[in-house]
């Protein structure tokens, strides 16, 4: 059987939402953001085992709260680092070398859906990294703030990249190791490391606009409306 692993990320520092609490902390709906996401990785048949990575600082208060719950099926709590590449370093050290596949996903983006945990899934038998990405609904520019526009590209052909992401785990290591070799650990996601290292193709598949980054003030009182909305749906 073909074990899958999905590492939640919820240990970034929210300085662009400008709060004191990690965004995967704040209070969405009456929880927190990141138990959307662990919930729904939670309850997928195919989701082998869980590593939830959070700061330091909270790491023995998340690890408590999850003694107290019974899951089905393995969860463990590990303390992330200063960046994005250095708390996924630490989760894959957690990773034995039965694990198949290696979900990366942000907490930060609640509203993730079973459905396109099972399209990585369907695609990841085939390739060997899977990302899903949306186009964008802007005109794009290559250009800085104040300044002249040099170019502007064909927005039909640019694609915004989304997590969840799920990549063959040894594919994952090796970018990681040679990430680390040549001192490259700036990369904003994991398939722009892989695709620039040349290891497998990175395939796309058609993500979703609600699956959105909790990033700015506002997504924050959008997210209430969103889970509002879909509540209602629900009923």
């Amino acid at each position: 059987m073909n074990k899958t692993t999905a590492i939640l990320l919820a240990a970034g520092k929210s300085e662009r939402l400008g709060k004191m609490i990690p965004k995967p902390f704040l209070q969405l709906g009456g929880k927190a953001v990141y138990r959307y996401s662990l919930d729904i990785f939670l309850a997928h048949p195919q989701i082998d085992a869980i590593i939830l990575v959070v700061p330091w600082h909270l790491l023995a208060d998340e690890q408590n709260k999850i003694k107290k719950e019974s899951f089905t099926k393995p969860i463990k709590i590990i303390a992330g680092g200063e960046t994005r590449f250095e708390s996924i370093h630490n989760a894959l050290k957690e990773i034995d070398n039965k694990v198949k596949n290696v979900f990366i996903h942000d907490t930060a983006r609640p509203f993730i859906s079973k459905k396109l945990i099972d399209n990585c899934i369907a695609h990841i038998t085939k390739y060997l990294a899977v990302t899903c990405a949306i186009q964008s609904s802007d005109t794009l520019v290559n250009a800085a703030v104040n300044s002249s526009p040099d170019s502007y590209p064909d927005r039909t052909k640019v694609l915004r990249i989304q997590t969840p992401q799920v990549f063959d785990a040894d594919i994952l290591k090796k970018a990681y190791a040679l990430a680390l070799k040549e001192n490259k650990t700036n990369f904003t996601d994991d398939s722009s490391m892989i695709h620039h290292f040349k290891l497998t193709p990175v395939f796309l598949i058609p993500g979703c606009a609600n699956n959105f980054k909790i990033t700015y003030p506002n997504d924050l009182p959008y997210a209430e409306i969103m889970l509002k909305k879909n509540k209602l749906i629900d009923n």
